[in-house]
């Protein structure tokens, strides 16, 4: 058994180990009864708006392939989003789904690099959008969260903008590395350095309007969680959902758990529990969140995925049998 596989069962521990410590600090008969009287029309709402949200998530990353002429038709884009969703529920990580869609996207082009810079400016944008969001609603609602999720909410937005006028601004990029040890040794780690050079093979224009998109799919992502939230009657607005959100979703970035379990119930009872929502809520919430966002979307790329399977087998199949003919 080699180090990653290790590291991805210390994962699954991890997730375990969690959700046994926040089961064991709630009241279970309550909690369960929260669920089981959960609005359904809320709850359809939200998976309306998730599905609504996967296509909008597909247009984002086609202006970026288009910018540099990789042609793929909005629906194929949206496939392989949902088939991302199916392997974020099965590796250990929250990027596995990131990965096939990069395996996929090579399907469609033999520049494999276009297909891991896409797929990193694709995320980073959608989270800086996230961010800007969350500073909009906090700047709007003072006072409406505790001082310190506003400043960290105030803090991770500046972090963005300073990172991403860096990614866009590759002179001052350049210039940075001759001249500055520490930021030439930051860049050298690969991921990082991976992350400045896709910023830098796309035009500004189309990195605006795919900026421009990730607002309207951070909407439906934020509305989401709202119409859950509200369909387990919480007494959360939707001004306090779009701060939360932002942050709350960070924490599942760290490839600490399987899937963002454990992580995302410790972290919506850390922020949710401040502004009056009560732990069995909270952990309702965000249960129902990664059913809805992760369980129902990897269902639908399961079969999407098996399908395309079959056709495979069958296309094989009549080459054969042309062959032979």
């Amino acid at each position: 058994m080699n180090r990653k596989q290790l590291f991805n069962i210390l994962k699954i521990v991890i997730s375990i180990v969690l959700l046994a410590l926040i089961f064991r600090s709630i009241d279970l008969p309550a909690f369960w009864l929260i669920i089981q009287q959960a609005n359904p029309w809320w709850l359809l709402a939200a998976v309306g708006v998730m599905m609504l949200g996967v296509g909008v998530r597909a247009w984002r990353w086609q202006i970026l392939l288009d910018a540099i002429e990789v042609r793929v038709p909005l629906g194929e884009l949206t496939a392989i989003y949902f088939i991302g969703f199916l392997f974020n529920n099965l590796l250990p990580s929250g990027l596995g789904g990131d990965a096939i869609r990069m395996v996929e996207l090579n399907r469609h082009t033999e520049r494999g690099s276009d297909a891991v810079t896409s797929v990193v400016v694709d995320r980073y944008l959608g989270l800086l959008a996230l961010q800007a969001i969350a500073l909009a609603a906090l700047l709007l609602s003072w006072g409406s969260v505790p001082i310190f999720v506003a400043w960290i909410t105030i803090v991770v937005f500046v972090a963005g903008v300073v990172i991403g006028y860096l990614l866009i601004n590759r002179t001052l990029y350049l210039r940075l590395q001759q001249r500055n040890n520490l930021f030439r040794r930051l860049t050298g780690v690969k991921f990082v350095g991976n992350l400045f050079e896709s910023f830098h093979r796309y035009p500004l224009p189309a990195i605006g309007r795919s900026f421009l998109v990730s607002f309207l799919f951070n909407f439906t992502l934020i509305a989401m969680y709202a119409f859950i939230g509200w369909s387990l009657a919480a007494l959360v607005s939707l001004a306090q959902f779009a701060i939360i959100v932002p942050i709350t979703s960070m924490f599942l970035l760290l490839p600490i758990s399987f899937g963002g379990l454990g992580v995302r119930e410790w972290s919506f009872q850390a922020f949710y529990r401040p502004i009056g929502v009560s732990p069995e809520v909270s952990v309702a919430m965000s249960l129902l969140v990664y059913f809805i966002g992760n369980v129902c979307t990897g269902i639908i790329g399961g079969i999407i995925y098996l399908i395309r399977g079959a056709r495979g087998v069958v296309v094989e199949r009549t080459q054969t049998m042309n062959s032979e003919q």
